[in-house]
């Protein structure tokens, strides 16, 4: 099986699971009893609960009626019919990984948390402050099934040039040794925490090729052409997703690719749950909308060729 089906496989059972928490902190803070039918405004019902972070009560009741478990009219929140179910045959969970579901469960105690305070020392999502947590989540799945397609639709191989946009602890020595050693690997973040752990392990792999640099993308880039540029699941930490595009198109060499890898939110319907346990870093945006995307480079000046590739991939080829 091919690893954007085992991606994308995963993503969707994701998404479902993340709803059924959804629901499931719902009914730990009692929300779903509070309701009047006549409705209840959102105020009024982030009130009736018992936790001190109200406001972040209020996100999960919008995240409700987004979703379409609640439904909301003249600012009033009435109970809505709604359903929601996991259907796999034999074949489609043999595609399932095991461990993204503790990671899930982690997110999960997480959100039970963050009623308390945002701020509180067992939220372990931002980058630098939960450099290990993030470093554990990058080496579960999907992200080694997410390397494995970038690697084999770039085709990485010895003496190519790449960098990787939000590269984290884990790609530098994954993808980098693929590049080297007559190769460039330049892994590209803004979180110290989780380049550090990745530039001791190129250093103790002895990837010389492989340069680490503290950058945010949105202010600075790095300069020289590439041949091929990797974003996976980077798009959502940027309000402006298309300005970062664009800067990865500048650094393309002539022929070279750039390849995005992102639950793009028209392809995973249930995806707006998964958002509620992602802004818990506190960079988190909102997943990319594909269609905006396509658009964008629709526009472009530059001469291109566009690839969907499954339901979580772009490949972009530029040719001048």
């Amino acid at each position: 099986m091919k690893p954007v089906e085992l991606l994308d496989a995963n993503l969707e059972a994701m998404t479902t699971f993340a709803f059924m928490d959804l629901i499931r902190l719902g009914l730990e803070l009692g929300i779903f009893q509070k309701i009047d039918p006549e409705g209840t405004s959102l105020e009024a019902l982030a009130q009736m609960t018992s936790v001190s972070n109200k406001e972040r009560v209020k996100d999960l009741l919008r995240t409700y009626v987004s979703l379409g478990v609640l439904e909301e009219e003249d600012g009033l929140i009435r109970p809505s019919n709604f359903e929601c179910s996991f259907k796999a045959q034999k074949r489609d969970l043999k595609k399932l990984f095991p461990d993204w579901i503790s990671i899930l469960d982690e997110l999960h105690k997480m959100s039970e948390y963050s009623f308390i305070s945002k701020e509180h020392p067992k939220i372990l999502m931002d980058f630098d402050k939960g450099s290990d947590f993030w470093d554990m989540r990058l080496m579960s799945e999907p992200y080694p099934t997410s390397r494995r397609v970038v690697s084999e639709l770039l085709k990485l191989e010895d003496g190519m040039r790449v960098v990787d946009f939000g590269c984290g602890s884990v790609s530098p020595v994954e993808l980098g040794a693929l590049v080297g050693p007559n190769g460039k690997y330049v892994g590209v973040d803004f979180s110290p925490g989780l380049l550090t752990i990745a530039e001791t392990r190129a250093r103790e792999e002895g990837l010389d090729w492989v340069t680490l640099r503290e950058i945010d993308i949105r202010k600075a880039m790095p300069k020289n052409g590439y041949d091929g540029v990797i974003m996976s699941f980077l798009l959502e930490y940027f309000k402006n997703p298309q300005e970062i595009i664009e800067k990865g198109l500048e650094t393309l060499n002539p022929g070279g690719k750039m390849i995005i890898v992102e639950p793009f939110r028209e392809n995973f319907p249930l995806i707006t749950s998964m958002e509620f346990f992602e802004k818990l870093t506190p960079e988190f945006h909102r997943f990319p909308s594909v269609s905006s995307i396509l658009r964008f480079l629709e526009d472009s000046p530059h001469d291109l060729k566009v690839e969907q590739v499954g339901r979580s991939v772009l490949l972009i080829t530029l040719f001048s």
